[in-house]
This record gives C-alpha cells, sequence and structure tokens, in this order.
C-alpha cells in the first residue's frame, strides 16, 4: 500500500512543527487543539446547503441534539449521527460539516448527538446518550419531516462504536434501525489484530492513543471491555443487525477491526458492503478536504448507505 499523497504531506506538516498527539496531555488539552484545528480549517461558504436547529432530549440527563434538515419534500430518511473523539472530544458544532454533508447528499434529516464525553462521563454514559437520542428521533419522526422506516445510524472511531452498540441494542428491543454506516469503527476493544502493529505509530491516530481511550472510557477494565455495549463485536448474536456500510483506511490501527466486525456481521447473516481505502489514514471520513482520495470515499460510503437506507 502506498500513502495517498494528500495525507502524506499532511503528516509531514505535522512533523515540521512538532505538533502533539491528539490524544496527548489531559482532556482538556486535546479538546482544546481538535477545536482550534477544526475550527480553524473551515470554509463556511463550502458547508452544504441544509438548514440546522438545536433540540433537546427530555430529561435533565439528556444529550443535546443538533438537527439538519435538507431541501427536500418529506417524508425523508432520518440518520443519528455520532461523532469521532475517542469518547473523550469532539461535538455536533465542530462536526457540523459532516454531518451537513450527510443530510445533503442523503437528502435525510441528520440528527447530530452531543453525548457526554469522557472522563468526566465515562461509560456507559454517552452509550445512555445514544440510545436516548434514538428514542427522542423516534418519538418526534414526524414533527422531523422523517420517515419512521427509514432510520439509520452513522458514526466515525468512537462514533461508529456508538451507533453499532446502539443498533445492536435497537435489534434486540425489537424496533431495529433501517441501517447503518461505520466509518474507521472501533468494535473490540479485546482484540489485538495485525493493524495495530503495522500501523502503530506515524499515522496521526497511533496504537498507543487505543489506550488512553481504553483508560478515559472506561478505566481499561478487562471485564468492561468484554461488555457488548463496549465491544459490540463480541455480542452472541449479531443476527438482528441493520444492513451495514463499513469503511476503513489502510494505514489505520484500527483497520482490521473493521474488517473482521464485517466478516462477523456477513456470518450473523447481515449484508454488509465493505471498503478498505488503502492509502487513506484514520479518521478520514472526517477529513475529506485533505484529499480527493479521502473526498470520493466519503461519496463512496453515503451513497452506499443511501441504498442500505432505501
Amino acid at each position: 500500500m502506498t500513502l495517498d499523497s494528500g495525507f502524506a504531506g499532511f503528516l509531514g506538516m505535522l512533523r515540521s512543527v512538532g505538533a502533539p498527539g491528539s490524544f496527548d496531555g489531559e482532556p482538556e488539552e486535546m479538546r482544546a487543539r481538535m477545536t482550534q484545528a477544526v475550527e480553524g480549517g473551515w470554509d463556511p461558504a463550502a458547508f452544504a446547503p441544509v438548514a440546522s436547529d438545536e433540540e433537546a432530549v427530555a430529561g435533565r440527563e439528556g444529550p443535546r441534539l443538533r438537527v439538519f434538515r435538507p431541501e427536500a419534500e418529506g417524508p425523508v430518511p432520518t440518520v443519528l449521527y455520532f461523532h469521532p473523539g475517542g469518547f473523550v472530544m469532539g461535538s455536533a458544532h465542530l462536526m457540523q460539516d459532516v454531518a451537513r454533508r450527510l443530510s445533503h447528499e442523503l437528502s435525510a434529516v441528520v440528527v447530530s448527538v452531543d453525548y457526554r464525553l469522557a472522563p468526566e462521563n465515562p461509560f456507559p454514559a454517552a452509550v445512555e446518550d445514544a440510545w436516548a437520542a434514538l428514542g427522542w428521533a423516534r418519538a418526534n419522526i414526524a414533527a422531523l419531516g422523517g420517515d419512521a422506516d427509514r432510520i439509520g445510524l452513522a458514526g466515525e472511531s468512537s462514533g461508529a462504536n456508538l451507533a453499532a452498540v446502539t443498533a445492536l441494542r435497537a435489534a434486540r428491543s425489537g424496533e431495529p434501525v433501517r441501517a447503518l454506516l461505520l466509518a474507521s469503527p472501533v468494535t473490540d476493544f479485546t482484540a489485538s489484530y495485525p493493524s495495530a502493529t503495522e500501523n502503530a505509530s506515524g499515522y496521526f491516530f497511533e496504537a498507543k492513543d487505543l489506550t488512553v481511550v481504553r483508560g478515559h472510557y472506561f478505566g481499561d477494565d478487562p471485564e468492561t471491555a468484554r461488555d457488548d455495549r463496549v465491544s459490540p463485536a463480541l455480542a452472541e448474536d449479531l443476527g438482528g443487525m441493520p444492513r451495514t456500510v463499513v469503511g476503513v483506511a489502510g494505514f489505520d490501527p484500527l483497520r482490521d477491526d473493521g474488517v473482521v466486525f464485517a466478516g462477523r456481521l456477513l456470518q450473523a447473516g447481515v449484508p454488509v458492503a465493505l471498503r478498505v481505502h488503502a492509502g487513506l489514514i484514520h479518521p478520514f471520513f472526517g477529513m475529506p478536504g485533505v484529499s480527493p482520495a479521502a473526498d470520493r470515499a466519503v461519496t463512496e460510503l453515503t451513497e452506499l448507505f443511501a441504498a442500505a437506507l432505501d
């Protein structure tokens, strides 16, 4: 595999300025760096043309939601989007460009979820917020202009974990969602795959970062790591999962995690579309502006997700 030239230049720039790693330092330092990097790279004029507003899940502990509505006649698909950030950083505000693009390209209502962050709110806070958000979307589907039969879940990295966990819980509840989009997912915190060694360092998200994530999210407790609300790949039965699109990057420590999870879904009889984007890094889905190849990958995965939602 050859590293994409756009990401090679991006990584070279970070090395040249001595930039710290994404998960270096305390959580507040991580969050400040992410905010500065994301907002500093925004071009609001390039945002997809969709309307947005904020809503709140009922209940004092409910997460805040940002709702994006396309220029389309309803009822349309409704997608809950869970942002990346290792369960420690990120927000609906910072990932609004991703949510806006999804809304525009899917012609769907997108509900972007501000789930509670670790370590202040460790597992299972984010899981419960994700479930509450799905309940809110179902209860308000008519007001949203959505189609109750076409609800999908999407996320990247830690957000993909929450999307998969929520889809599994929905299937067990007897009210499965229609489709699932997982970009660079982490689905098994107990596993050690070759990609974690091959891509251990030098590609933005590093193997050591996963140790930081584990510590902040669930205290790196082995028993909790086996809980399928943390590691959905370890669920005894995945047969009720919805049609799923999985996209992974070749230069990602988590590459094999997504590939193996896709395989487990297929073994359980779940329709799966897997795409391995060989030259890309983690988290490519939220970085289409860095590389034309990443932009094409986002478009491909979104189109596959749209087909799964139909």
